[in-house]
C-alpha cells in the first residue's frame, strides 16, 4: 500500500463513500462515537448528502488515497451566539490499514487550519483508552481539561472520554 494521500473537504457527491466509511467506523470502533451503527445504517443517502456542509465554517474533511476515502474529520462551529467563538472537532476516523501513516495527524492539522479562520478555540473529546489518538491530539497542542466518566455506553459497558481544547491565537479576524 502506498502512503500517499490527499485531504480535501467532502462534497455531497462524496456522500456514498462518506456513509460507507462512517458506518465502518461506527461498527469497528463504536466506543469512539456518540452515534451508533444501528441509528445511522438505515439513513437514506439523501440524508447523508444533506449533512455534508457546502458553505460556511462547518466542514467534513476526507483523506483520499487515489479515489478511496480512507479517513475523515469533522468540524462545526457552535450555533449559540455566546459560543460562536468556539468549534468542535468530531468524527475523526482512519481506516485501520492507514493508521500509523500520519493520516489522522494530517486530518487534525487540516481541521486546526480551517478552524483558525472561524473560531478562537477548538474542543474535542477522545476515548480515554485511545492512547494513539490522545498522543496525536496532545502533540498538536490540545490540552486536556477533564474527563467525562461514562461518556459512551455500549450495552452494559461504559467508556470514559478525555475532554480537550486548543486555543487558536493565530485565529484570523474572528
Amino acid at each position: 500500500m502506498s502512503a500517499s494521500f490527499s485531504i480535501r473537504p467532502l462534497r455531497p457527491s462524496d456522500a456514498r463513500a462518506y456513509r460507507d466509511l462512517r458506518l465502518e467506523a461506527l461498527q469497528g470502533s463504536p466506543e469512539a462515537f456518540g452515534s451508533s451503527y444501528e441509528e445511522e445504517a438505515p439513513l437514506p443517502l439523501e440524508t447523508i448528502e444533506a449533512r455534508i456542509p457546502t458553505s460556511g465554517p462547518n466542514a467534513i474533511f476526507g483523506a483520499f488515497a487515489g479515489e478511496a476515502l480512507v479517513g475523515m474529520a469533522g468540524f462545526a462551529v457552535y450555533e449559540r451566539v455566546k459560543a460562536r467563538h468556539k468549534g468542535v472537532m468530531w468524527g475523526v476516523f482512519v481506516r485501520p490499514e492507514w493508521r500509523k501513516q500520519r493520516v489522522g495527524k494530517a486530518l487534525v492539522r487540516q481541521v486546526i487550519d480551517h478552524a483558525s479562520r472561524h473560531v478562537i478555540m477548538i474542543e474535542a473529546a477522545v476515548g480515554l483508552a485511545n492512547e494513539s489518538a490522545r498522543r496525536t491530539y496532545h502533540g498538536l497542542g490540545f490540552t486536556p481539561y477533564g474527563v467525562e466518566r461514562k461518556a459512551i455506553r455500549i450495552g452494559d459497558v461504559f467508556h470514559d472520554e478525555e475532554l480537550l481544547y486548543l486555543d487558536l491565537p493565530q485565529a484570523q479576524g474572528v
